[in-house]
């Protein structure tokens, strides 16, 4: 007896697996799709990364445009700290001064107000 439209053969039963399998790539690609596209317009970034994030900055940080750097310690900064610290005595402060010489970095000291005469 033959069982025409109910009869699947050998394994063609299955296509409705392909089938279920294409609908779930369709939906996901969907809705990936509107997920992307209501999510462009609120970025984390405001900006570009060509543009200026805000009024009066550099819009990347390239040569002469960096923060600067803090000033390393001149060798007069270190005496002074390790005096501060107790690692050196008063004398041996005052030989390593004197070695060293003047400060090229430090600024120079205001001059003092004149004393007000006493009565």
């Amino acid at each position: 007896m033959m069982m025409r439209g109910w009869y699947f053969g050998e394994g063609q039963g299955l296509w409705w697996l392909l089938g279920l399998v294409c609908m779930f790539v369709i939906v996901a690609g969907i809705a990936w799709l509107l997920v992307t596209v209501t999510r462009r317009g609120r970025s984390e970034t405001p900006h570009q990364p060509w543009q200026t994030p805000y009024p009066g900055q550099p819009p990347y940080p390239g040569p002469g445009m960096l923060p600067p750097t803090p000033p390393r310690p001149t060798p007069h900064d270190i005496v002074r700290e390790r005096l501060a610290r107790g690692d050196i005595s008063v004398e041996d402060f005052g030989r390593t001064m004197a070695a060293l010489g003047p400060d090229p970095y430090a600024l120079p000291t205001p001059p003092m107000p004149p004393t007000p005469p006493t009565a």
